[in-house]
């Protein structure tokens, strides 16, 4: 099955009058504000891994996209709205961290799949720094070598020279043990503890690294085991300190902080500690709290934004968020989307960030963005108006002959041709070789009916349906059609303008002889 982004100038109109005067009305409140897609309409953006602002008109997320709706890469806001930035260095669960107002750190997959991963690269990561409008470095080693990165699940920088990511625990071949962590000085990655020397001396406790973040110049993170929080201090890069904390507070936290407070929110809910640089603090609470999948802190302020998730009458998912003052006044859930916005369930919290006061983002799980706030003004800078689209080499794309055995190069094209310009494609992950489908093409006929042309690899079975907001308003037939282009026509209600496509393609299975 594919998801196809909706059509026409027409509905791109319709939707930005409808939507935008309930945003106007309520723009200092949380509403959705989620990137325009290709056809100038909202369009969910697929999982987004993370979301991190250097200003508040500046700020980046990674996502793995939707094929055939919204690029996997990165995304840039700049007070006005978000725009692709680059289709290269994103995916799933990714992870970013800002080192300089132009320059940050994504975790990400590899920049092609590995030779020989055999479906397992999701246990691996890569690293990209963007710097002045260009991914500047890539980083990653030999997919399956015994230098391999481990997954990476948290990143964090102090600064230009002082940069943090962690993760997964080492393998079991591996001489050390506890969390892979790496350490970036400024000039060079250092595996902490090491990937390839026995280092006894580091004391690295067990369990998954999930969060990581900086006060002032100290380290700290969580973990999935106890002690579920640690710190690491600059004078001794290789030590990971158990954090003194509440005895009834307990882990996994997540951790949300600003150059004056750090705050650790139990992912169970019961606990919310808070350090202003004198250590972690319990804060009582004025009432309980669900599970929290995601937090912001409010910069420059004593509140932290916890988001969670529920069920709304027809089963589903809405996200809510909750104010916690630091004297532990909860404040109460505002869920998303409201009902004001007409918009069915979202997903769930996946990540919060507070830039400025009153200005925070949520994103959810399933890739729509809400934002609490006004309009800003423009962030200009051309080194965020880029579109990135190259990524450098690493160790990881270079190619290893086993000794004594020349490389068989006699197929290969000329020098400097074989990695030759192409035109971007509007959604490169619908390219995929050999799937059934591709050469997707959509236009209004006469404002009302929506044109489709695709051609097939092989026999399928195809049907369009037309949504709006999750209930079938227009379908074709479900078709049985051979080999080459095709199209389908399908007639649309302008009282029932759709907000989705739904493009159904599925083998014909050969009997078996």
């Amino acid at each position: 099955m594919r998801r196809l982004p909706l059509v026409a100038a027409l509905l791109a109109t319709l939707a930005f009058v409808s939507s935008s005067s309930k945003a106007a009305a309520d723009q200092m409140g949380w509403h959705s504000e989620t990137p325009v897609g290709a056809l100038g309409v909202p369009a969910a953006v697929g999982n987004i891994g993370d979301m991190e602002f250097w200003a508040p008109n500046r700020g980046v997320f990674i996502t793995e996209g939707i094929p055939g709706v919204t690029p996997a890469g990165v995304y840039a806001y700049d007070g006005t709205g978000w725009h692709l930035y680059s289709t290269v260095c994103g995916g799933d669960e990714g992870r970013i961290a800002w080192s300089g107002p132009d320059e940050f750190w994504t975790v990400s997959r590899y920049a092609s799949p590995p030779e020989g991963a055999e479906g397992r690269e999701e246990d691996g990561r890569t690293l990209c720094l963007f710097r002045n409008g260009e991914v500047a470095r890539s980083f990653a080693e030999p997919f399956g070598s015994p230098s391999a990165y481990r997954r990476m699940e948290a990143a964090a920088c102090a600064g230009p020279s002082d940069c943090w990511f962690a993760g997964r625990p080492l393998q079991e071949s591996s001489p050390n043990s506890g969390p892979f962590h790496l350490h970036w000085d400024g000039s060079s990655l250092t595996p902490v503890p090491s990937l390839t020397t026995p280092q006894p001396q580091i004391e690295d406790p067990p369990g998954t690294i999930t969060d990581l973040d900086f006060l002032g110049s100290w380290l700290f993170e969580s973990a999935t085991e106890a002690p579920f929080l640690r710190q690491v201090e600059p004078a001794s890069p290789g030590t990971f300190l158990p954090v003194p904390s509440p005895e009834a507070a307990t882990g996994p936290f997540l951790l949300a902080g600003d150059p004056g407070q750090l705050w650790a929110i139990g992912e169970n809910g019961a606990s919310v500690l808070r350090n202003i640089g004198t250590g972690f603090e319990e804060v009582p609470l004025s009432e309980g709290l669900e599970p929290v999948s995601a937090a912001g802190s409010e910069p420059n302020g004593a509140a932290v934004w916890v988001g969670g998730a529920e069920l709304n009458a027809a089963h589903q998912v809405l996200s809510s968020v909750r104010r916690v003052s630091a004297s532990g006044t909860v404040s109460e859930p505002v869920f998303l989307p409201g009902p004001a916005e007409e918009l069915d369930g979202k997903g769930r919290p996946a990540a919060i960030t507070c830039p400025a006061p009153e200005q925070c983002w949520m994103a959810t799980d399933r890739g729509w963005l809400f934002h609490l706030g006004g309009p800003l003004p423009l962030d200009a800078d051309p080194a965020m108006h880029t579109l990135i689209t190259f990524r450098p080499e690493d160790k990881s794309t270079k190619k290893f002959v086993p000794p004594g055995l020349p490389e068989d190069n006699s197929g290969e094209k000329a020098a400097g041709k074989a990695k030759g310009t192409e035109a971007l494609e509007p959604f490169p992950e619908a390219r995929r070789r050999g799937s059934l489908v591709y050469a997707v093409h959509q236009k209004i006929i006469g404002k009302r009916v929506l044109e489709l042309s695709f051609k097939l690899r092989a026999l399928a079975h195809v049907r369009l349906r037309a949504e709006f907001h999750g209930k079938v308003v227009a379908k074709t037939a479900r078709l049985t059609l051979g080999k080459g282009p095709h199209t389908l026509h399908l007639k649309l209600d302008p009282k029932r303008w759709p907000t989705g496509l739904d493009f159904q393609v599925h083998p014909v299975k050969k009997p078996k002889k």
